[in-house]
């Protein structure tokens, strides 16, 4: 499945780059499905600022903690496997 990252709920199966016009909140979101213990699944956005989620088990589930605002393009890497969903802020 290919990324998507249209709507509210981004979903991420691969590494790639959001590239909006705009910046984004993102308020949270999980990581399911890993595989294995060690797989790295990484943000990194046009400011320079970098997160690092690491898998703790096979066929697993993490939560991902609220990000704040990102600033676009957003780079998605790492070593991951499973489905990313990221949350975005809503409202005005």
């Amino acid at each position: 499945m290919a990324n998507d990252f249209t709507g509210r709920i981004w979903k991420i199966t691969t590494g790639g780059t959001a590239t909006l016009g705009a910046n984004t909140k993102i308020k949270g979101g999980q990581w399911s499905g890993f595989t294995a213990s060690g797989q790295t699944f990484i943000i990194t956005d046009a400011a320079g600022r970098s997160y690092t989620f690491v898998s703790t088990g096979a066929d697993g589930y993490m939560p991902i903690y609220e990000l704040g605002w990102l600033d676009a393009p957003i780079i998605f890497s790492g070593t991951f496997t499973g489905e990313i969903d990221l949350f975005l802020a809503g409202g005005k």
